[in-house]
């Protein structure tokens, strides 16, 4: 008999709800079973081997460590891991399946239900055998369970639950492979969850997607995770780390630039065929790659060249604005944040600033008075005065309308400097290439800057957890999403008549990015969202007060969509059409009061009574009847 060590390893899934409770001692129950489950927690206990036949024995609980009696189905997955050089110098460590055995009506081996939420499963057979598998004793072995799903007898359902549990003979696991966790694939998924959403753990997709289980090669998990992000994928492909993010608590942290081999490098380089030598000098097996491609190498090839480091050494402040008549002039501090460096001369007399421009839009409360921003290109034009740093320009012609004076405006700042492994550069020299800062903004009033201005909807990070901070690039260099976008993608933008569904044929920024990532635009129609697309949170950020800006009602900054025959879409219907464009949907909104393709007066009357079904706390509040997370 091999007996491992008494471990426990405890899974606390986020709890949704529950008051605190009176917890019980870690795996043991902590009174009457549970009736209340919003989460579950699973603990393995003990591994037994008898014969060399595996008994799990764990404990399950809810969020508040009451025990959960009379679990109606399970699964029992096994595994072993094969250490890094095992099967040849060079090659990754991998995971040996073994075998999957479930319980529902009857049990591939022997479940037993303590009925005070503790339970024991035998496995039917020894491990050794199994899939034409060798146990290997020391070697790190893997137990994965499978509960939730369904409900218990009383029909409380139970939330799906992967746990796995790693141990070696003499105990608790000394090696393991874990190389990412699925947090960070949930930045862009959201709850990603396989095979009838049974399985929505990293650890449990690996287990299986293992070589000797899977058909193909291509379906071992690196491989095929590699493959399946090489169209779509939201970020640059070459950054590495935006899938294996830097992660200490991680047993194989950056294993993806230490351990280089054919198989999960080919999977992206689909030029290259290693054995045969075409595109790769010739390679048999993976013995030799880390000769050339040392972590190091590695890592440099497969991130942004030192531009991070770069930019690091710039910035660009507005000090001080304000309007006068439809002139607003301001004053630019450029500073090294690095050294602490003012920058004393000014932008066009900098050799590293390849482009460095100023746009300006007026009347942040009704989202801009035109579509036409006016900018002025910082590098090409002298200042009108200033020293030391701190230098003042004008921006001529902004479109006030009469009235709107004690409104604000936005400023936003975008460029390119040159840059070279890390440091600015002269641009005039050619080993300095060009890269985008991250843009920004700032909100004035007639008189001076201020914190005040149009209300912020998403953000750069809520953008940035599928697209990477400020990655994604329009017109050259603007990238901040939060703000600078609307100042020209905004109402003014008129939408096309003739198209099947006008909202979603504009180029104003709410309804453009609404159509994009539904699929929905022209264009764009194999757009592949990777997340839940009626979770609103995944890009919508929460105001001041906590509530989602997805709510209603919608601001009165909202404006109602312009169409280009003349005629308007009041602002909530159009808002929901983007995604809600069914005939009966618009019915639905008719009835309720919105207006489509009528006049301006029409719908801006305020006719429309969405919030009064679908407002915060009513009965068809849109943050319940989302699925949002």
């Amino acid at each position: 008999m091999k007996n491992a060590a008494p471990l426990i390893l405890a899974l606390l899934l986020t709890a949704c709800g529950g008051d605190d409770g009176e917890p019980g001692n870690s795996g043991e129950p902590g009174g009457p079973p549970a009736t209340d489950i919003s989460s579950l927690n699973v603990e393995v206990n003990e591994v037994i081997f008898t014969h060399g036949v595996a008994t799990v024995n764990y404990s399950v609980n809810n969020q508040d460590d009451e025990p959960i009696v009379g679990i109606p189905s399970s699964t029992y997955i096994a595994a072993q891991l094969l250490p890094q050089g095992f099967t040849n110098a060079g090659n990754s460590s991998q995971w040996q399946y073994f075998t999957s055995e479930s319980c529902t009506s009857s049990c591939t081996g022997e479940l037993v239900d303590h009925k005070n939420g503790k339970y024991s499963y035998t496995f039917s057979a020894a491990f050794d055998g199994m899939n034409e598998m060798s146990y290997l004793p020391g070697a790190t072995q893997r137990i994965v369970i499978k509960i939730g799903g369904d409900s218990l007898p009383d029909g409380t359902a139970l939330p799906t639950t992967n746990q796995n549990f790693d141990w070696q003979d003499s105990g608790e696991a000394a090696y393991t492979r874990n190389l990412i966790t699925m947090e960070t694939c949930n930045t862009c998924h959201k709850d990603l969850a396989f095979h009838g959403s049974k399985y929505n753990e990293v650890e449990t997709c690996v287990t299986c997607h293992s070589e000797g289980k899977v058909s193909s090669n291509d379906n071992i998990f690196p491989q095929m995770i590699h493959g399946k992000h090489l169209t779509g994928f939201p970020g640059s492909l070459a950054d590495c780390q935006t899938c294996h993010a830097n992660d200490e608590t991680l047993t194989e942290n950056m294993n993806w630039a230490r351990v280089p081999g054919m198989e999960a490098c080919g999977s992206c380089h689909t030029d290259i065929n290693f054995p045969a030598g075409e595109g790769h000098p010739a390679q048999v097996d993976n013995s030799n790659c880390v000769a050339c491609h040392n972590p190091d190498w590695t890592m440099s090839v497969h991130n942004d060249g030192g531009n991070d480091e770069a930019l690091a050494q710039f910035n660009a402040q507005i000090t001080v604005a304000s309007l006068s008549g439809t002139t607003v002039t301001f004053s630019l501090r450029l500073s090294n944040p690095v050294t602490g460096e003012v920058y004393t001369d000014s932008a066009d007399k900098l050799n590293f600033v390849a482009d460095l421009r100023v746009v300006a839009n007026w009347g942040t409360s009704f989202d801009y008075a035109t579509r036409s921003a006016k900018s002025i290109k910082l590098q090409e034009i002298p200042p009108k005065s200033g020293s030391a740093g701190i230098y003042t320009y004008d921006i001529t012609d902004l479109t006030v309308p009469s009235g709107s004076e004690s409104d604000h405006g936005t400023l936003a700042i975008q460029g390119k400097l040159c840059s070279s492994e890390g440091m600015l550069g002269d641009c005039a020299n050619e080993q300095f290439s060009s890269v985008n800062i991250k843009s920004s903004h700032q909100f004035f009033s007639i008189a001076s800057i201020s914190d005040e201005g149009r209300r912020i909807v998403v953000t750069n990070t809520t953008c940035g957890s599928c697209h990477g901070d400020q990655a994604l690039n329009f017109h050259g260099s603007r990238n901040d999403l939060e703000q600078q976008c609307q100042l020209c993608h905004n109402n003014n933008m008129m939408a096309d008549a003739s198209a099947v569904n006008p909202s979603i044929a504009t180029a104003d920024f709410k309804h453009l990015i609404h159509g994009l990532h539904s699929s929905q635009r022209e264009g764009f129609e194999d757009l592949n969202y990777p997340g839940q697309i009626g979770d609103c949170a995944q890009c919508h950020t929460s105001n001041d007060t906590g509530t989602l800006t997805a709510a209603l009602p919608l601001s009165n900054a909202v404006q109602p969509l312009s169409i280009d025959n003349g005629t308007f879409t009041s602002a909530t219907a159009a808002i929901c059409s983007d995604c809600h464009s069914s005939t009966n949907a618009a019915n639905h909104m008719t009835q309720q009061g919105a207006v489509f393709m009528g006049t301006e007066e029409d719908a801006t009357s305020g006719t429309e009574s969405c919030a009064t079904c679908h407002g915060q706390g009513a009965t068809a509040d849109v943050l319940t009847v989302h699925p949002i997370k």
